[in-house]
């Protein structure tokens, strides 16, 4: 099987080319399999579904097998086989003939070489100029993507799992840096737990740096959210998620129950969440650490929660200019690997404001580089005595700032934004959550 067959039959499984949009794939990447993409993109622009087996009708000689690598994979393996292949034609021509130096117009050649050696270079990598008429097409294309993506209900970015996130941001995008601020247990760390479970939840690799928590709170942590979506506890019979603090202290719960869960998420996530913590803080967890980290792991988002427990690049610097380099790799690695990179700093209590607002991007604690570098910031703020989070994304460097209130029942893995986009609470979904609450309260009495 060839890396395009995987390629057209996982994105025939995935019911959707965003992924494809994504990497940038288009027709001209498919040697083989040209007609079968075509077939798929016809049917995203007129917002037919694409599943299995619609493309076997189609497509009856179509040896259909799914690989195990992830889709994102794939798609990056197929963009690299593509470039060596135009790079190798690209010398042959260059030197083939009996006679290569009197073919007419060497020069167009190694052009041409020079051309094909730029696409293997992942998007972001190396600056370059940009002429604007020479880039209409590509431009156009790129649009058309995006306007099928948006009729079709999806987003060009990561889902968050929250609405106001995903309408204002488009998702996580790459080379895109976004910031949360909060005090201490004010949920910065739950926050950033349930963008890397709905990360791997939507077929993405998100790779944390946690120098403040152990692998087991975070496991637990994850456990908790994946079990509260109701398409596991439908898909297991699960009455309601397992309990962080029962999953902590290994009690409470049913054994068997849990064993199938994590059976389940093992072979049905189609993601991966790849955890970095504490036990390299003192002497590996450096910028330098964790970008060499990702050249070999392929990450879709990186989370680094908190960013001042990181290493500093240099002893003996003051607490700003440590964050300012900090801050400064962090932000480097996301235009790099044309990522999104999500940092948790601590606000400064004195800043923060009204005693009901959540932080904004005045009040980052021990240096303002993290704000002033970031292209979204958001701060947080619990109140358990309402059960709800409180979000306040302060700055928006492609649009407008915004607020937004989250139900919020961290032991039960429940974070769900309950203020429709005209900033008023939508009242099914916390009729919803609260009976979702009394079931618990009667299931413990």
């Amino acid at each position: 099987m060839s890396v395009e067959a995987f390629v057209i039959a996982a994105l025939s499984a995935e019911g959707s080319l965003k992924k494809a949009f994504m990497g940038d794939l288009s027709v001209s990447d498919f040697e083989i399999y040209d007609r079968e993409f075509e077939w798929m993109m016809g049917r995203q622009d007129r917002k037919e579904p694409i599943t299995p087996l619609f493309f076997k009708r189609k497509f009856p000689e179509f040896d259909f097998v799914m690989s195990e690598q992830p889709l994102n994979d794939l798609i990056e393996e197929l963009q690299r086989e593509r470039a060596f292949i135009q790079i190798s034609s690209a010398i042959d021509e260059l030197i083939g003939g009996e006679d290569p130096l009197d073919n007419d117009n060497v020069l167009e050649k190694l052009e041409a070489f020079q051309e094909s050696v730029t696409e293997i270079r992942r998007p972001g990598m190396e600056p370059g100029w940009v002429c604007l008429s020479e880039n209409s097409e590509q431009v156009y294309e790129q649009m058309r993507n995006l306007r099928t993506l948006r009729e079709n209900g999806e987003i060009p970015g990561i889902q968050t799992g929250l609405a106001h996130l995903d309408h204002h941001w488009g998702g996580l995008q790459g080379e895109t840096t976004y910031v949360y601020l909060g005090r201490p247990g004010d949920a910065k760390s739950f926050s950033l737990a349930k963008i890397a479970v709905e990360a791997a939840w939507n077929g993405y690799r998100a790779v944390v740096f946690s120098p403040e928590m152990s692998e087991w709170q975070h496991y637990c942590r994850f456990w908790t959210l994946f079990s509260a979506k109701p398409e596991v506890q439908e898909a297991l019979g699960l009455r309601r998620a397992f309990a962080n603090r029962d999953l902590r202290v290994g009690h409470g719960f049913n054994i068997k129950k849990l064993k199938r869960f994590l059976q389940w998420i093992d072979a049905e996530v189609p993601g991966e969440i790849a955890l970095f913590t504490q036990r390299y803080r003192r002497e590996k967890m450096t910028v330098p650490f964790i970008r060499s980290k990702l050249k070999d792991m392929a990450a879709d988002v990186l989370i680094v929660d908190p960013v001042y427990k990181l290493r500093p690049p240099r002893k003996r610097m003051s607490r700003w200019e440590e964050l300012g380099e900090i801050t400064d790799g962090l932000v480097d690695i996301a235009h790099e690997f044309n990522i999104p990179v999500v940092l948790s700093n601590q606000a400064n209590r004195a800043l923060i404001g009204a005693r009901d607002d959540a932080p904004s991007m005045n009040s980052s604690y021990g240096s303002d580089t993290p704000v002033q570098e970031a292209d979204a910031v958001i701060g947080v703020r619990a109140f358990p005595e309402d059960q709800t989070l409180k979000y306040k994304c302060s700055k928006n460097r492609y649009g407008e700032r915004f607020n937004f209130t989250a139900r919020f029942l961290p032991n039960q893995g429940i974070l769900e934004d309950i203020t429709p986009l005209v900033d008023a609470y939508d009242a099914d979904k916390l009729e919803q959550l609260d009976a979702m609450l009394e079931d618990e309260k009667d299931t413990y009495s």
